[in-house]
């Protein structure tokens, strides 16, 4: 069967000039018949030069999972571009290579992220866009020892004096001590989970940035997005240079890496930024630093293993260890899209990655989050296309996985809910199995939040996890979600006492505003019930039914009052009362009164107001 061309026509695309041998290896014309051939290899066995049988997809592409297609060429190519192309499927084949000598395999994001020929091709039709690009190929052409450095290359008339901003130094604001023990909190309670910075370096460093400001080399907008951090997990003694640390790390790194060309340093200061807000500010503010991190991260070029862009060439590639280039795209990576999905935006996406996982290290959790990140691949907007059994298998795949840390169990509880929020969204009615396996995750969320609270560790999934599964419980509107509501709340109630902020404040001032409107369409649908009852209760009109709902709250209210003690007391199930299924088995019995009037009993399960 020939194979189509790519506008739908049934011709194959042929080249009569290239004879080739027939698929059982006779020679041209042998036994005096023309042999069958297939005249055009698609695109990935010809840069393969692998044997093509021209059909759609071929046998080759179907075998390795390649993108079939076929494309047109001229007679003659560049030797530069065969030589871009045979560097990409070398950096294809060793990234493939690396992949299979992991420790930890990731299947899934292995498969998103090898880059595929189109990338290769829309990448050199993006450096074709360039003039910037174009101007220093054709130097390195002319001279490849001595050609012009990626510039400006009369971008525009220059008329600007380039002048950095005027800012104050860290040692302004904190002494050598105080650094080392905020640097101390950093390194003990965020490094494990986001290792993207070279501890023994920064130590070393900080030491030269008070002694010897001469001799150190890492920028002040790092230690500054380090010390920022460290604060929030202190004792609170340095809280009052806080905003000033802050307001330092921000205008450094806006008056320098996003208006100069940036290094590895300003990158991971960018993260630092990333986590501060996400800690501590609005959505728009932490999914705007995500995107400039990722914007950085292309320009320098670290999400690919070597560069072959004449775009965005490695700066200073060889001082740089290859481990922190990797951890530092992944953790960037994994918060932009994150982010971007609990905040509903789009991310960043870079065509071409080939940029390795990390090695595992003792005591550290950075693998570990990357290993749930490709989990969390499925969740991509951009897959709109999933079955049921494909969400099943996300489920699944996420309540297998093993965490090892309580902050790692807070992101897989949020990663369980937001997938219940997709699967909603393509299945209102989903099974009780799925609905218990998100539960059973976002129990084990609860009981991580519960114990970094205790311990004062602000992490953000501590409330977010907390309220958002009150959230969830509500939207199930099952018996079996409703009954862990309770546990919800006492959980979020337990965070805002050791957090005491405005936002938790508000966060548990909203749950308790969602549970009294999910109790009043209860208590409106009971009414409902009771009337069906009654035996004067026959058909009635809707203005009839409001009446019946007035009249009953109004009947409940003097019930209520009815039974109070004479000391204005309550009376309670051990006051006395005891029902019994005799009791509700009567016709004469108020059902109306039964699900409706308060229960003093209940009070016991929480203080005043809080439900």
């Amino acid at each position: 069967m020939e194979p189509p061309l790519l506008n739908g026509s049934t011709t194959s695309p042929q080249d009569d000039s290239h004879p080739t041998e027939s698929n059982d290896g006779s020679p041209p014309g042998a036994g005096g018949q023309k042999r069958q051939r297939a005249k055009q290899a698609c695109e990935p066995c010809r840069l393969r030069k692998r044997r093509c049988d021209g059909n759609l997809p071929c046998n080759m592409c179907s075998q390795f999972e390649y993108k079939c297609y076929f494309e047109k060429h001229p007679r003659k190519r560049s030797k530069l571009v065969e030589q871009n192309e045979a560097l990409h499927d070398g950096l294809v084949n060793h990234h493939h290579h690396q992949q299979q000598q992991q420790h930890h395999h990731h299947p899934a994001s292995v498969r998103d992220d090898r880059p595929t020929l189109e990338d290769a091709t829309k990448m050199r039709s993006m450096e074709a866009n360039s003039g910037l690009a174009f101007t220093r190929l054709l130097g390195l052409r002319l001279d490849p020892s001595s050609g012009p450095k990626l510039f400006t290359f009369a971008w525009n008339v220059g008329s600007r004096v380039d002048q950095l901003p005027s800012l104050p130094s860290i040692t302004d604001f904190l002494a050598q001590d105080q650094m080392y023990m905020l640097a101390k909190h950093y390194f003990l309670n965020v490094h494990p989970l986001y290792g993207f910075l070279d501890q023994k370096s920064v130590m070393e460093q900080l030491g030269f940035r008070w002694a010897r400001p001469d001799v150190c080399t890492l920028p002040d907008h790092l230690f500054a997005g380090i010390a920022a951090m460290g604060m929030l997990w202190s004792d609170g003694s340095l809280n009052a240079a806080l905003p000033q640390i802050v307001d330092l790390a921000k205008r450094s790194l806006e008056g320098t890496s996003t208006m100069q060309p940036p290094c590895l340093t300003d990158v991971q200061s960018w993260i630092l930024r990333v986590l501060y807000l996400r800690s501590t500010d609005h959505p728009h503010a932490v999914w705007m630093a995500t995107c400039t991190t990722m914007h950085l991260v292309e320009s320098i070029g670290i999400y690919q293993e070597t560069s072959n862009s004449t775009l965005h060439p490695h700066a200073r590639d060889h001082l740089y260890d290859p481990e922190i280039r990797r951890r530092v795209f992944w953790v960037a990576r994994m918060l932009n899209t994150w982010v971007s999905f609990e905040y509903g935006r789009t991310r960043v996406c870079l065509r071409g990655i080939t940029c390795g996982m990390p090695t595992a290290q003792e005591n550290d959790y950075t693998n570990d989050y990357i290993n749930l990140y490709s989990i969390s691949c499925c969740l991509d907007p951009d897959r709109t296309n999933q079955a049921g059994q494909q969400w099943e298998d996300f489920l699944k795949q996420l309540e297998d996985y093993e965490v090892r840390h309580d902050g790692i169990m807070l992101s897989k509880a949020n990663l369980a809910l937001c997938g219940y929020r997709r699967i909603r969204l393509a299945n209102p009615t989903m099974s009780s199995e799925i609905t218990n396996r998100i539960i059973n995750i976002a129990l084990k969320g609860l009981e991580a939040a519960r114990r970094m609270a205790e311990r004062r560790m602000p992490w953000w999934h501590v409330g977010n996890v907390t309220f958002q599964c009150i959230c969830v419980f509500l939207a199930m509107d099952s018996r079996e979600s409703l009954a862990h509501v309770a546990t919800a709340m006492r959980t979020l109630e337990e965070v805002v006492e050791r957090f005491h902020t405005v936002a938790m404040r508000e966060a548990l001032k909203t749950a308790r505003f969602l549970v009294r409107l999910g109790k009043k369409r209860k208590d409106e649908d009971s009414v409902v019930l009771g009337q069906s009852l009654r035996k004067d209760g026959l058909e009635c009109d809707p203005p009839q039914l409001e009446n019946l709902r007035n009249e009953q709250m109004a009947r409940s209210h003097s019930s209520s009052s009815r039974r109070m003690g004479m000391e204005g007391t309550p009376m309670t199930t051990s006051s006395g009362e005891d029902w019994n299924m005799d009791i509700l088995n009567n016709s004469d019995f108020d059902w109306n009164y039964f699900l409706t009037a308060d229960m003093p009993a209940f009070q016991s399960f929480a203080p005043e107001g809080t439900m």
